[in-house]
Parts: C-alpha cells; sequence; structure tokens
C-alpha cells in the first residue's frame, strides 16, 4: 500500500526531472546552432519561397482553361492571403498553441510529450512544433530517432530566426500532407471541397485541420464518422485559444459535411501533356518542370481536343487538328487508350501515307507550269517492269489533271511522277515538312505513296499547312507561354513559318482538293462549306487516312492496326469520320472561303475529258483554277505562254507577283 501511495510523488519527480532535461536540450541547441549550420549543411536561403516546395506545373489550354497538372506532389503554391483564416487558426490551434511565442521549439510542449512518453511507457512523436514539422517536410525523414529530432530542432531554430511567423505559417499550410494525395491547403481544399482555400468555411477548416495527424484515419472519405469527430476536436481546441466562441464552434459542427467526391484522376489529353512535358523537360530539367510549379499556357483547346478524341472512338490510329496560319496544335490524340498505351502514335509511328501523299506530286508539276486541265492518259502502263494499278481496276482514258487528283487515279499519279521527276517531288515533301523522306524513295513507287519508310500524321499535317496557308508551311506550336512560380515569364511563342510554293500554286492545289471533297474519293468529307482535303489507302488496307483543311483549320486522321493488320476501312470512310468531326467543332461558326491570290482566276469550266474550255458537248465539267494567262481560251487552245505569270520566274511576267520569299531548290540531304 505505501509503494501505491509514493507513486505520485514518483511521477511528479520524474516530471520536474524530464521538464528540465527539456530546458537543458534547448538552451544545448541554441549553443550548438553554428556547429549543426556547418555541420549538417542547412540551407542558405533569404527567404522561404526558395525551399525545395514541390509545386505542381499547371498546364492550360488557349482559353485559360486548367486542362492538367504535372508532378510528383499534387500540389499549388499559393500565398498566406489566398488561405481563409479559419485554416490558419484551426491549424495553430490544433498542431502548436504557443506557435507566436516560441523560437522554433517549444519546451513546454516537449516537457509534455515526454509526460505523455513516459505514462504510456513508448516514444511518441508529439511536442514537434509547425516550424520542426516544416522543417522535417522539407529537409528531414520521418525516422524516429534522436538524431533526426536534433536535426530538426536546429532547423526550426534556424528557419524562426531568419523567417517571420507569417512566411513560416505559409510554407508549412503549402507544405504539409492533407490526404488523398493532396500536399497543401489549396490542393487539399480542391480535392475534399472543389473550391480554393480562400473560401473555406469555418466547419470546413476544422476538418482540414485534424487532417495531418492521420490523414488515412480521419479522412471523410474512408470514414466520416471519424472526420467528425476529429473536427469536433479542432473546433474545441479554436475555441478554448480564444479564434472562436463556443457557441460558433457548436454551430460548425452541426453542419454537414459536404465533399465534392472522391474522383478518379482522369488527366485530359493526356498525348499531348506527355508532348509538351518531353519538350519542356528538355529546356528546363525534370525537377523544374515536375517540382517546380511552373503555368504553361498551351495552343490546345480542350473542346476540339474532347472532339477529335471521340471521332477516333475505338478505332487505333491518331488525330491531329492545327491552325493551318500559325501552326498552333489544337488538338493531338495519340491512340485510342492512354491506359491501354502511351505509344504517341501521331508522332512516333511512320505509315505509308498512301496516295494522302500526291498532292506533293501536283504541287510540284504545277510549279514546273503544269497547269489543272492538262491531260494525262489513264491506261494500263509498264515502266521498266513497274505496273501500277488503280484502286478501282479501271482505266478512264484521258483525263485532266484536276480529275486524276480528285479520283486519286494511281497510272496517272505515276505517269505525272516521272514527267516531272521523282527527286523534284521529293525535294518539294522535304522542304514542306516530311524529314522521313531520302533518295532512296527515288521512284516511281513513292508517287503514290510507296516511301520507303514512310511519315507521321503530325509532319504530314504540318506539310498540308502549305497548301491551306497560301504556300507557306507553318511548324507545329504547342506552348504559348511558360511562367515560373514568381511570375517571370520564361518563354513566348515564336511561330515558325516559311515559303515553300508560291500561293497561286497552292490555291490551285488546294482547288483541285476541294474537288476530292465535291466529287472524288472524299465526297464522304463534305461539310457543307469549303473545304479541301485528300484521301489514302495502302495496300491490303493496312492504314487509312484522310487530311483535309478549311481556311481556319486543319485536322489529320489515320486509321490503322500496331501490329499492320487490316483495319477494314478506307481513306473514303475516314474522311466520314472527318467530316463528323469538323462539323462538332465548326458550329456556330461562319463559313469562309479561301482568298483567291491576285494573280489567279477561278472557277473556269473545263472539259474534264480533253482539258479544252467547256462547251455544250462536254459530258463532264469541273472547274479549275488558273494562273491568269494560262487558262484555256474559247477556242480550245491555252494562251501565249509568253504572258503567263510564271510563279519559278516572275522576273519574266509582266504581272507584279507578290513579294513573298522563294523557296531554296537543293536537296537537303546532300
Amino acid at each position: 500500500m505505501q509503494e501505491q501511495k509514493d507513486e505520485p510523488g514518483k511521477m511528479v519527480s520524474l516530471w520536474r526531472k524530464y521538464y528540465g532535461i527539456s530546458i537543458l536540450a534547448a538552451i544545448t541547441i541554441i549553443m550548438f546552432l553554428a556547429i549543426g549550420c556547418t555541420f549538417w549543411g542547412l540551407p542558405a536561403t533569404d527567404s522561404l519561397e526558395n525551399l525545395p516546395m514541390k509545386a505542381a506545373t499547371q498546364v492550360y489550354d488557349i482559353n485559360g482553361q486548367l486542362i492538367s497538372k504535372l508532378f510528383e506532389e499534387n500540389r499549388v503554391v499559393v500565398p498566406i492571403t489566398q488561405m481563409s483564416p479559419y485554416i490558419q487558426q484551426a491549424i495553430i490551434a490544433n498542431e502548436d498553441i504557443r506557435f507566436y511565442s516560441h523560437f522554433g521549439v517549444d519546451p513546454i510542449g516537449i516537457g509534455r510529450a515526454l509526460w505523455i512518453d513516459i505514462r504510456s511507457g513508448s516514444l511518441a512523436e508529439g511536442g514537434s512544433t509547425i516550424t520542426q514539422q516544416l522543417a522535417r517536410g522539407l529537409f528531414l525523414n520521418q525516422e524516429q530517432t534522436a538524431g533526426r529530432k536534433l536535426k530538426e530542432a536546429v532547423l526550426a531554430i534556424i528557419i524562426e530566426r531568419r523567417f517571420s511567423k507569417e512566411e513560416i505559417l505559409q510554407a508549412y499550410l503549402n507544405q504539409v500532407y492533407f490526404g488523398e494525395g493532396a500536399y497543401g491547403v489549396e490542393a487539399a481544399s480542391q480535392v475534399y471541397f472543389g473550391k480554393s482555400a480562400e473560401k473555406l468555411s469555418l466547419a470546413e477548416s476544422a476538418l482540414l485541420a485534424g487532417l495531418p495527424r492521420g490523414p488515412n484515419l480521419f479522412s471523410p472519405y474512408i470514414d466520416l464518422d471519424a472526420a467528425k469527430l476529429r473536427r469536433a476536436e479542432v473546433l474545441q481546441g479554436m475555441a478554448q485559444a480564444g479564434y472562436i466562441t463556443p457557441e460558433a464552434a457548436v454551430a460548425a459542427q452541426n453542419q454537414p459535411i459536404i465533399l465534392v467526391g472522391k474522383k478518379k484522376r482522369v488527366v485530359q489529353a493526356s498525348y499531348f501533356l506527355d508532348y509538351i512535358a518531353a519538350q519542356l523537360v528538355g529546356r528546363y530539367g525534370a525537377d523544374q518542370v515536375y517540382k517546380g510549379g511552373l503555368k504553361v499556357y498551351t495552343t490546345l483547346d480542350i473542346k476540339t481536343q474532347k472532339a477529335a478524341e471521340e471521332a477516333l472512338g475505338e478505332y487505333q490510329g491518331a488525330v491531329v487538328i492545327l491552325d493551318p496560319r500559325n501552326g498552333e496544335i489544337r488538338a493531338l490524340v495519340g491512340g485510342r487508350n492512354y491506359n491501354e498505351s502511351q505509344l504517341n502514335r501521331a508522332i512516333a509511328e511512320v505509315r505509308q501515307p498512301g496516295s494522302a501523299f500526291k498532292p506533293f506530286v501536283y504541287a510540284a508539276a504545277l510549279s514546273q507550269g503544269l497547269t489543272a486541265n492538262g491531260i494525262l492518259v489513264d491506261e494500263p502502263i509498264n515502266i521498266s517492269g513497274y505496273s501500277p494499278n488503280n484502286y478501282d481496276q479501271k482505266y478512264r482514258g484521258p483525263i485532266t489533271l484536276k480529275k486524276a487528283l480528285r479520283w486519286s487515279v494511281n497510272v496517272a499519279a505515276v505517269k505525272l511522277g516521272q514527267q516531272v521527276g521523282m527527286m523534284n517531288v521529293l525535294l518539294l515533301a522535304r522542304n514542306m515538312g516530311i524529314t522521313t523522306v531520302g533518295p532512296e524513295d527515288n521512284n516511281l513507287a513513292a508517287a503514290i505513296g510507296g516511301l520507303r519508310q514512310g511519315t507521321s500524321l503530325l509532319e504530314l499535317c504540318s506539310a498540308y499547312t502549305g497548301f491551306a496557308n497560301s504556300g507557306i508551311v507553318s511548324k507545329p506550336t504547342a506552348i504559348m507561354k511558360v511562367v515560373d512560380d514568381d511570375g517571370k515569364v520564361l518563354e513566348e511563342t515564336r511561330f515558325e513559318q516559311r515559303a515553300v510554293i508560291s500561293a497561286e500554286i497552292a490555291y490551285i492545289v488546294t482547288d483541285m482538293l476541294k474537288g476530292v471533297i465535291q466529287d472524288g474519293t472524299g465526297t464522304a468529307a463534305n461539310i457543307g462549306r469549303p473545304a479541301a482535303g485528300k484521301t489514302g489507302t495502302t495496300d491490303n488496307y493496312e492504314t487509312a487516312w484522310f487530311i483535309g483543311y478549311t481556311p481556319e483549320l486543319l485536322a489529320g486522321i489515320y486509321i490503322g492496326n500496331d501490329d499492320r493488320t487490316t483495319v477494314g476501312i478506307s481513306g473514303s470512310q475516314v474522311a466520314g469520320l472527318w467530316s463528323v468531326l469538323m462539323k462538332k467543332i465548326l458550329a456556330g461558326t461562319k463559313a469562309t472561303d479561301f482568298v483567291i491570290p491576285n494573280h489567279i482566276i477561278a472557277n473556269v469550266p473545263v472539259c474534264a475529258t480533253t482539258g479544252k474550255l467547256a462547251t455544250a458537248g462536254c459530258k463532264e465539267i469541273e472547274y479549275s483554277a488558273f494562273i491568269r494567262g494560262s487558262e484555256p481560251t474559247q477556242e480550245g487552245r491555252k494562251p501565249d505562254q509568253q504572258n503567263a505569270y510564271d510563279p519559278l520566274n516572275p522576273q519574266k511576267t509582266p504581272i507584279t507577283p507578290d513579294p513573298k520569299p522563294k523557296p531554296r531548290w537543293k536537296l537537303p540531304w546532300l
């Protein structure tokens, strides 16, 4: 019995002993502060903003809508002025009631923690101040050792000597983990309540403030009852600290917990994000991209992106949508399911373009002085053992260049390639951005898309901008602006464009490709407004293409299985997918037509079988565009070519051409 009576006195003695030890420990820490700074290599910084806070990079679309984040930790760093005062008070009342009076460590708190340790017979983690927790979270690990605790205390004292209490509290609230993958109060506020931290109510702030001690125990998504009990404890602590009245605490406790809903993280435009992330890492390094809190403003239009994803549907393949006037990428879909495969087929896949390559053959021919009404004979041929077949196994006899292109006649394209020289065709394609063509493609099969390597969808779409944009190729651009976490602009877009063909040649090609949609292989792409495009289907239906454009947008789609097995769909059918996509994107916008260059005469009626000016006896009339002076006359003869405007030799024509730079015609691979 005597031993039991002596027990309280013994406990008091122990309390005094350990309280004295805690005071002595604090004094010892201060004495060895200078030594600690050198020994542990502590951060030499004058601002908490420079401490290694990991913040997510935020990626926005062209309309300023947040697309997604790039991060190792889901954190959005915000100033304390953008945090509700309630969350600040709740954290202090719950985590560190003497925050504003201690010097980084709290001897009273340490003594209380030791007392609890003694009574429980275990080593508890309690006693750490907000500043100590910040130091541990930023610089140390979570191991429970005396060495780590000592480092933590030293760092806390250093931080308190260098920074204001407001700076420390701001850093802590941006750094602490609140569960559900949310680091910092802003991310937590969005995850639990779908609102910014500055709009948090008292009840919401109390719930969040209770989470750091046990994110998995007190998460309302895991255990709503536990979350309510923990919220009540925090509210009681706030009332005891004098931050709120007891009545306010009761009122807040009676409020229902309304959550935004636990959502599975769905990353929008995943292939596009990979595309820009690779560029950003190349320029700024992985640490700054995934931890540096950058703001990246992109060219993507999220509504257009969603429409492109829906257009591809369950087909395997890719979709690219550009603004041909400047190269801005409005949508980029690299496959039907990012979770299934991260291969970005819009960029990494190089495939035979089939007939989608033919416009380069015709552009080269027009650049050499041929006209849309020039005649080619569609017939069986054998050129040194090479005998191409037409897709429909039919031969049409004499046809114009325009008809040959709109009906994608293989024999005509091969004959034309032989006439103008395939090296000239390859050179033009290369100058327009098809980097995969080379001297090994110098054969007639290339005229119908039989390239040794093929091309990617992004490069093919970029090359087509030369036709859509008056002869000027626009390099694809995805990033408009990058801003660091201090608001400094790191980069802004500079569009890369260059003239490759004359505006007149580009317009005539466009006019011929309008015929593909109006009355050719791509009629399924007719969207009821001016548009041009080209189908493409490779052997055995391995890949099907359609590249089409209006004055405002250029969209390319390819359908093809990864294992190169037949897809059972042709370019004409892909044209139908393109039509659905473009109608959705352009709905509600005003239809515009392609601008006719000064030296072009358009809508000239031509007999499609003779190339002459159409008369009453012509069975098939097509309307073509010509460089002024090269159009057919009433008599059916071409005018004197000496008086025609020659885009390759503008100095020989009496008409003053547009002052556009001409491409330098040299082989880039030599």
